[in-house]
């Protein structure tokens, strides 16, 4: 492992007024481990690096820079960082329908570094990326922004009352609220443009995140 920079992220944090303390409290972690990860004492995980990319406003990959966190050729690790492979795979039409692409993208790294800093515990899941294509309807506030989600083989608990992807019997996916749910897959959805439906699921995994 290549060597941290502490003197980079103890000079970002006197850029912003803020102390290690409040980046500490920000991680949920005791002052001494953050002051010992930035001796090089300690090792900075992977979802350690998002959290204080978002704290300081700079780039995840920034800070896996300076925090030593790399692989072959000055890459940032795939076995440490899952975000990394997060692939554009579908697109949402203006119906709210998902369907997947026949070739899957890599996201810009703009908008991966955005994704990253988003998901946060659920980077160790199989993210995948759907970009919204809506000229029009409720969905055009949303043109060209990217949703995170994690394909499911069931109905995620978390996935009632949140904007979720569905699967519905017969195949179909969709975005839409999940109002209520069954056990069995009965289940009410609230689509984007305000219209309900009592529909059958068969997956439905709430949304990660929506990156702009």
């Amino acid at each position: 492992m290549a060597e941290i920079d502490g003197s980079w992220f103890h000079n970002q944090l006197d850029d912003r007024g803020q102390s290690l303390r409040a980046l500490a409290r920000h991680l949920g972690k005791d002052a001494s481990a953050v002051s010992r990860t930035f001796s090089g004492k300690r090792r900075m995980t992977m979802e350690e690096a998002a959290e204080i990319a978002g704290f300081l406003g700079v780039s995840v990959t920034e800070v896996m820079h300076h925090a030593g966190i790399t692989g072959h050729a000055g890459m940032p690790r795939d076995s440490e960082g899952l975000g990394l492979k997060i692939l554009l795979s579908a697109v949402i039409g203006e119906d709210g329908e998902v369907r997947a692409l026949s070739e899957p993208q890599p996201l810009p790294q703009a908008v991966l570094d955005k994704a990253q800093l988003s998901i946060g515990a659920s980077r160790n899941r199989r993210i995948i990326a759907a970009e919204v294509r809506a000229s029009s309807g409720a969905l055009s506030i949303w043109d060209d922004a990217v949703l995170l989600f994690a394909p499911s083989d069931g109905i995620e608990p978390g996935a009632i009352g949140a904007l979720s992807i569905c699967g519905l019997a017969g195949g179909r996916q969709i975005l839409a609220k999940l109002d209520r749910a069954r056990k069995t897959g009965e289940a009410r959805v609230i689509f984007p443009d305000g219209g309900i439906e009592e529909a059958v699921l068969t997956t439905a995994t709430p949304v990660l995140a929506v990156v702009p």
